[in-house]
């Protein structure tokens, strides 16, 4: 069987691309080269031999594949198609028509319009159903393709057909695609007279820029403290949490640096200019903040310059390193080092790491820079105070979210709130005038309770009750069986006691929607403000009924509590 050429330039690509990584690094290792060839033998053997026709691009993707499994987890290899839509995740633009869409039995569904696209100004709204993108049907499309199809050059057209609740016939839309730039920060306002807060969803090409602008608008309202929103904060670009931080800190103030095998791996990152926001400054911060927003508490935390607040941070603390592998645009995203703040905490999670931070870590059991025991590693703050390390940031003030019940939780995850609001919205308005004073009534909450009860998807819900009851009525079969398999005795007796008490239970999921009301008044509020008023409506909304919010401004107006954080704390050790 002869080999394509095809095979030939991958294969020998490979390997060069190899022994020029082994040059650098694995230069004393002499094995790293018969390994190689091990490797293009075994591929080799493959193409000629096995019993079906396996391309050599099939092979290759396999063997990259197998090597991002023994490496830590945010290492990827991306295609032409891969790297274009993370460009436009880390450049903050696309060309496109500004819909967040989503599935909803089995339908492309509209979440929402972005402000200012033009599926906002040709009137699409929350709950429009696509039926149709130009020519082709989207039943069961997934998201990423609906994305692909949805998006293109600025200056052409897309056609969508949409399935509107109330509305009999599909409606044609014909739109023009645009540049559409993704808000990074996308809401700021003051809470109240003294507390102003902003949100801040990712760090993108200008994240930095959009957060002074926003900044310097609070300014001029005089709050006495402001709240930065970090919390599922996924990250981003590097460059940008050191422009976010640089607006908090003195000049020249060390931000974050690098650690990585080689000298040219080992950065530091300092402010380059005088801060614009000196006041009170409380950081918000989840299990969902990683990376960039780790970078950014990390820093606000070890200079003393503001109150973390919430709950321990995801801890993906490595830097990644794009290195194009061809001229055809297949890349490599490689994790080349870690973040560590300014007092030298790494924020990386040993779970996210490989085996050089481990090795780095046992090295510095020793170190006098800080104070380890077997679990934790403490290191000291400008102010003297002792902060954690292990991986991630541990908030300064521990502030658990909102835990939810499990109807709650079904009902979020049913999005029946959201079903709900399309279905009634017309019916809703109609009769009311929606604004940020809107009341849900108690009519309003028991058309809700029907609509619940009705709907299929929510109808297999289980009280805790009925699950307790299912398991002890499965316990007692197996140790009837168990004890004697042939004797049904009582079995009868049993089976009816328990039909009828699962009959009563029944009714516990009506006690339960009863006692969940408040909850349930409040995202039915939430859901009509954002479906009629728009998004920052119902963030506003949002915020007047969140804990870490409201811890938050708290700590910010009253000054011994806010001070109490940074007084050193001693070393009990």
């Amino acid at each position: 069987m002869k080999k394509s050429k095809l095979y030939y330039l991958t294969v020998t690509a490979m390997v060069i691309g190899f022994a020029l990584v082994g040059t650098r690094v694995y230069a004393d290792d002499e094995k790293f080269y018969s390994d190689l060839i091990r490797l293009d033998k075994v591929t080799t053997k493959i193409r000629e031999n096995y019993v079906e026709n396996v391309t050599s691009d099939e092979l290759v993707s396999a063997a990259i594949d197998g090597m991002r499994g023994i490496l830590d987890p945010h290492t990827d290899y991306f295609t032409p198609k891969d790297y274009e839509d993370l460009k436009a995740t880390t450049e903050g633009e696309f060309g496109g028509i500004g819909l967040q869409v989503g599935v909803r039995d089995r339908m492309l569904t509209v979440i929402s319009p972005m402000a200012g696209t033009p599926a906002q100004r040709m009137g699409l709204r929350a709950g429009d159903k696509i039926s149709r993108i130009d020519s082709l049907n989207t039943l069961d499309l997934s998201i990423d393709d609906a994305i692909d199809k949805l998006r293109g050059k600025p200056g052409t057209t897309v056609k969508l057909q949409i399935l509107r609740e109330g509305v009999p016939q599909p409606l044609d839309f014909l739109l023009t695609r645009e540049i559409i730039k993704i808000e990074s920060v996308p809401y700021a306002s003051m809470l109240n007279d003294s507390v102003g807060y902003v949100k801040v969803n990712e760090f993108a090409k200008r994240t930095g820029e959009d957060l002074e602008e926003k900044i310097d608008a609070l300014k001029k309202q005089n709050p006495r403290g402001i709240i930065l929103d970090l919390r599922y904060n996924p990250g981003g670009l590097l460059n940008q949490a050191v422009s976010v931080s640089q607006l908090f800190l003195k000049k020249d103030d060390l931000v974050v640096y690098t650690q990585g095998r080689e000298k040219s791996q080992n950065q530091e990152y300092h402010s380059d200019r005088d801060p614009v926001w000196t006041g009170k400054l409380v950081v918000l911060v989840d299990e969902n903040s990683a990376s960039a927003a780790e970078i950014v508490a990390g820093a606000m935390q070890d200079w003393d310059r503001g109150v973390v607040l919430g709950e321990n941070t995801y801890g993906k603390g490595s830097v990644q390193t794009i290195l194009p592998i061809d001229g055809d645009g297949n890349t490599l995203k490689l994790t080349t080092a870690y973040y560590y703040t300014p007092a030298g905490r790494c924020i990386n999670k040993p779970e996210n790491g490989v085996r050089f931070l481990r090795d780095r870590e046992a090295k510095e059991e020793d170190s006098t820079h800080s104070k380890s025991t077997k679990d934790t590693t403490w290191f000291t703050t400008k102010a003297g105070r002792k902060v954690l390390a292990g991986g991630g940031i541990t908030p300064d003030v521990l502030v658990p979210d909102t835990r939810y019940t499990r109807f709650d939780e079904e009902l979020l995850r049913k999005t029946m709130f959201f079903g709900f609001i399309i279905k009634e919205r017309a019916a809703i308005t109609a009769k009311t005038t929606v604004t940020a004073d809107f009341e849900v009534s108690p009519a309003m909450v028991e058309d809700f309770r029907r609509y619940v009860f009705a709907d299929t998807t929510f109808s297999h819900f289980k009280s805790p009750a009925i699950l307790a009851l299912e398991d002890a009525r499965d316990a007692w079969k197996q140790e009837r069986h168990e004890r004697d398999s042939t004797a049904d005795t009582g079995s009868g007796e049993f089976n009816h006691a328990a039909a009828a008490l699962e009959t009563l239970l029944q009714g516990e999921v009506n006690r339960e929607f009863d006692s969940s009301k408040e909850f349930i008044r409040e995202q039915l509020k939430a859901e009509l403000l954002g479906a009629v008023l728009g998004e920052d409506a119902r963030t506003a909304f949002e915020l007047q009924h969140d804990t870490q919010v409201d811890a938050a401004i708290h700590y910010i107006n009253d000054n011994r509590l806010f001070t109490r954080v940074f007084k050193k704390i001693k070393d009990k050790g």
